[in-house]
């Protein structure tokens, strides 16, 4: 059985993963227009994920004491998860980054069909490079820093941490949470 915060977390990376196809998909059609929808709502839903991270799951890490992060039994050192952090802040800085260009780009072609299929092939490669970029991080945390928790967490900890980070992965912009 998948610990808890790793099955919320994963499920979550799964179900950005499904956005990202369905953006591909659209662009590869040409239809910008729902693209641009799809890589709105993908860029959101991301931007929760990534704060559930930095806000709750990263600090009760680093607030391990060092005698728990031994280097033995899959857990880090010290030093090891403040690198690893760090390169999961950057990867985090990095997405949302792209995916702001990416934004504007749509943005610019403004419905302009005769550089949309130009363009939608140019902003294929660009997400692709996101994508790649997402899978190797995501493989990062799904084996590793999701794993930590169960071993440096009681259990109660370990319950308290899954509902905050639930908490922030719901907490969506109104416009993503509107019924149309």
């Amino acid at each position: 059985m998948r610990d808890p915060i790793n099955e919320l977390l994963s499920d979550d990376h799964q179900s950005l993963g499904q956005l990202l196809t369905d953006i591909d998909e659209s662009l590869a059609t040409h239809d910008l227009a729902s693209a641009f929808d799809l890589l709105d709502r993908f860029w959101a839903r991301l931007a929760v994920h990534i704060r559930a991270e930095h806000l709750q799951l990263f600090p009760e890490l680093a607030r391990a004491p060092a005698a728990q992060l031994t280097g033995r039994d899959g857990l880090p050192t010290p030093a090891v998860l403040r690198e690893l952090l760090a390169r999961l802040r950057s990867d985090h800085d990095f997405f949302m980054k792209e995916l702001a260009r990416l934004i504007g780009t749509m943005r610019q072609l403004n419905g302009n069909a005769t550089d949309g299929v130009e363009t939608a092939a140019d902003l294929r490669r660009r997400l692709q490079t996101i994508k790649e970029r997402l899978e190797e991080h995501n493989q990062i945390e799904e084996k590793q820093v999701y794993v930590w928790p169960a071993s440096l967490l009681d259990a109660t900890d370990r319950s308290n941490l899954r509902d905050r980070l639930q908490h922030e992965i719901s907490n969506l912009p109104p416009r993503l949470t509107r019924s149309t």
